[in-house]
């Protein structure tokens, strides 16, 4: 009967890694990191850009309706001021009757 040894033999040796195939695990590893970090790099950019363009854009919007809103009130005090004007003009000892009230009641307002 043949004694069977503890230690097993060349070909029950099961294979263990070697630095060399860590070596190039971590070169492949490397790589696709490096890869995923240009692509998120690209999509960080990409989402960069496109929030730029909606500030630009919106900008733009809000700079137009200011002016427009200007651009409105400029002619609103315009036809206020002449419809004014107009009135003074129809009915002078009216108008200067009641500049002479606005100014008195103002004066006792600052008084206090």
């Amino acid at each position: 009967m043949a004694i069977k040894s503890p230690l097993p033999s060349d070909a029950e040796k099961p294979e263990y890694a070697n630095a060399t195939d860590v070596e190039k695990q971590l070169e492949k590893l490397s790589a696709e990191i490096a890869a995923l970090t240009k692509i998120v790099a690209s999509f960080g950019t990409g989402k960069l850009d496109e929030a730029s363009q909606q500030a630009k854009t919106l900008a733009d919007e809000v700079a137009q309706r200011s002016s427009a809103a200007a651009a409105d009130i400029k002619d609103r005090l315009t036809t206020v001021e002449s419809d004014l004007e107009n009135h003074i003009r129809t009915h002078p000892l009216a108008s200067v009757g009641i500049a002479a009230g606005l100014g008195f009641i103002l004066a006792i307002l600052s008084r206090r």
